[in-house]
């Protein structure tokens, strides 16, 4: 259970209770953090932490300095770009019409979480939906619909509020 077998993981540090699937990859300076799971042929960038019992589905790409807090869930479908931020429980979800007897296939279709976006502790993010570049997801939305870039949005269903600034430090 964790064991690193690959030279793919090679410079991350792997908790030893994570579960990560022989065929991910996984970056360079990246924390996988306990009881975590990455499923087969997930990529995760470099610098980016996993939290806690975080689960990364099949195929997912995650970009490079991306911050996933624990319990969050990403599921087949969703592409991560760079520099994003997930809050703790935060939930991407991959299938409009569950049923027990049914598995959507995803063969070709993806969504993106795009460079910059945060999404909010408890937010869930509805399929097929795309987060514009540095746009920010109020902890506890439900997201319905896409998010242009820089907007914030907040509620269920989540609407726009308003632009978001960029802070200097």
């Amino acid at each position: 259970m964790g064991k690193i077998k690959s030279q793919k993981l090679t410079g991350a540090y792997i908790h030893p209770t994570a579960i990560i699937s022989p065929t991910a990859q996984i970056g360079n300076g990246t924390k996988i953090w306990a009881f975590v799971q990455v499923g087969d042929n997930a990529k995760i960038g470099e610098n980016c932490i996993i939290g806690n019992g975080a689960y990364i589905d099949r195929n997912v790409k995650v970009g490079n300095n991306v911050k996933i807090h624990n319990k969050a869930l990403l599921y087949d479908g969703l592409i991560v770009e760079d520099n994003c931020f997930i809050g703790p429980g935060a939930c991407f979800t991959n299938d409009k019409h569950p049923r027990f007897n049914k598995t959507r296939c995803l063969k070709g279709v993806c969504w993106r979480l795009k460079k910059g976006a945060s999404v909010g502790a408890n937010a869930v993010v509805l399929p097929d939906i795309n987060i514009g570049s540095d746009a920010i997801v109020g902890a506890g939305s439900v997201v319905t619909k896409s998010v242009s870039k820089g907007d914030l949005v907040c509620g269920n269903p989540a609407k726009p509020v308003r632009k978001t600034r960029r802070r200097k430090c």
